[in-house]
């Protein structure tokens, strides 16, 4: 046998050999991408979860979501304190699930869910008055520049602001 034929089978070997291990690193990792999605789909739905039975089981704080999400002028200044930190813990949540969307880690259909809520707080005149006012600069510039185009979107569809 001449050496360029013992060459050609051992760059054979190699090939096959690199080959298997990228097909077994591939079957590993595809239940750990699927096991991290899942794990950050179920959290953000819980944290999202927990908002809101916070406001059906405390009137209270959901009367000041309600009159803040359509203006925080009726509120008084303790209740613009609170309203300002409800809306800030939202999107932060919605901060992180657009992060999470960016990387891969959330599937454009559960992002759409996440994208549901943000739509509907968006919606109100007051929470947009709060993200121009205090919102837009406790975010990084690519979430924020989100935010910017969804809340123009939101106050064109409502003819206000």
């Amino acid at each position: 046998m001449n050496w360029d034929a013992i060459g050609a089978i051992a760059d054979l070997t190699v090939e096959i050999s690199v080959i298997a291990s990228l097909a077994y690193v591939a079957t590993r990792i595809r239940p750990n991408t699927r096991a991290s999605a899942l794990q950050s789909k179920l959290a953000t739905a819980g944290t999202l979860s927990e908002f809101v039975d916070m406001l059906i089981t405390d009137p209270e704080l959901n009367d000041i979501f309600m009159r803040g999400r359509a203006s925080t002028e009726s509120l008084s200044k303790e209740e613009r304190q609170r309203f300002s930190n409800m809306v800030m813990n939202t999107f932060w949540i919605c901060s992180s699930a657009h992060f999470q969307l960016r990387t891969g880690t959330l599937s454009e259909e559960d992002w759409l869910d996440i994208k549901t809520t943000l739509d509907y707080w968006i919606a109100g005149a007051g929470v947009r008055a709060w993200w121009r006012r205090h919102g837009h600069e406790s975010f990084g510039k690519t979430y924020a520049a989100f935010v910017d185009a969804e809340v123009a979107r939101s106050a064109a569809n409502s003819g206000a602001d």
